[in-house]
């Protein structure tokens, strides 16, 4: 009996280890955007164009991932079960209070797609009056995806000066003093959900 039940389990570990796994999957577009998708499967890749309210079933077979190459996963969502994977709007904001002391700043999102708009859109940049204000991001902002725009330039001795100049990770603030250069550093601190701008 008990080389009956032993040989009948050796039977289906072996029938198991022979199925290769596959399924459909449907992938849906509910963002407002065109997602450009790359659908790997089985050692190979279908590029996919998605509309804002279009869906598409991918047949897979071993294993599948879906990646989203456009637009950035910075403002999108995807939710993931068994039989679909649904593409959202990223409706996830984080808000900062910036109290800048330095001069006027404009920040520039760069194309990282980070600063937001309240209706949930990408920002260009965002000018920081030399005061206290709000801003809105898709992702916690650090110092290191903090940009500022150069500002205005100005010449001293034929050599081109900007307001704002960046070296080495750090920014310096330029000032024209009684016909020489004037330089302070920037310092950018964190504090919660507070960003306090100084020099």
């Amino acid at each position: 009996m008990k080389k009956i039940v032993f040989v009948g389990l050796i039977a289906l570990l072996l029938i198991s280890c022979g199925k290769i796994e596959k399924g459909s999957i449907t992938i849906e577009n509910k963002s407002t955007h065109e997602v450009d998708i790359e659908f790997a499967q089985n050692y190979s890749s279908e590029f996919i164009k998605l509309q804002s309210g279009d869906s598409i079933s991918c047949s897979w077979e071993r294993y599948f991932h879906c990646i989203i190459q456009k637009p950035s996963t910075n403002i999108l969502k995807k939710q993931q079960t068994k039989e679909k994977i649904t593409i959202l709007n990223n409706d996830k904001l984080y808000t900062y209070t910036v109290k800048n002391g330095v001069c006027p700043l404009k920040m520039l999102d760069n194309n990282q797609s980070i600063l937001a708009s309240s209706t949930y859109t990408v920002e260009s940049f965002f000018v920081l009056p030399q005061t206290t204000s709000e801003i809105k991001t898709f992702r916690p902002l650090s110092v290191k995806n903090i940009i500022f725009d150069k500002g205005t330039s100005f010449d001293i001795s034929g050599v081109t000066y900007y307001t704002i100049e960046e070296k080495e990770g750090f920014y310096y603030f330029n000032t024209l003093k009684d016909g020489k250069l004037e330089t302070k550093k920037i310092n950018i601190n964190f504090i919660g959900n507070e960003i306090i701008i100084n020099n």
